[in-house]
């Protein structure tokens, strides 16, 4: 029986385009662990400060699905995705706590548990602390 060879079987990726690959590759690595060292970074020596975290608009995307929020640093206001799992649960218009990184605001948390009526308003620069009112009641024995 004759066989017919396949001409993918004997091809050999030439020298220069596999170092191209391995440069890209190698460059997504170290943006990608850059990134993560820098997310640590501010994580562990910035301050943090407390505000309001609006839920405005569902978010549908290739990425996938969440919630756009925004919430006020030194009276600019700052617009983020939200994707977590969490995210998904809050209803569009309602406001949580939440808290942002001072040398970096595009880096920030929510405090899913703690609801802010709509009648409370942060300060410009945040709360340094979060507010004797915000603070859950601990339920008594």
């Amino acid at each position: 029986m004759i066989r017919k060879q396949n001409g993918l079987q004997n091809y050999k990726v030439p020298e220069k385009e596999l170092r191209w690959a391995y440069l890209f590759f190698g460059l997504l690595l170290a943006w990608a662990f850059g990134n993560l060292c820098y997310k640590a970074y501010i994580g562990y020596t910035s301050e943090i400060r407390y505000t309001v975290i609006n839920f405005y608009e569902k978010y549908y995307d290739s990425k996938g699905t969440g919630m756009k929020v925004f919430y006020l640093v030194d009276g600019e206001t700052i617009k983020e995705v939200c994707f977590s799992f969490d995210c998904k649960q809050v209803q569009k218009g309602e406001r949580r706590l939440g808290y942002y990184f001072v040398d970096d605001p595009s880096f920030f948390g929510i405090l899913y548990d703690i609801k802010v009526p709509s009648s409370v308003m942060p300060p410009q620069n945040g709360w340094e602390t979060i507010p004797d009112y915000l603070k859950p009641k601990k339920k008594r024995s």
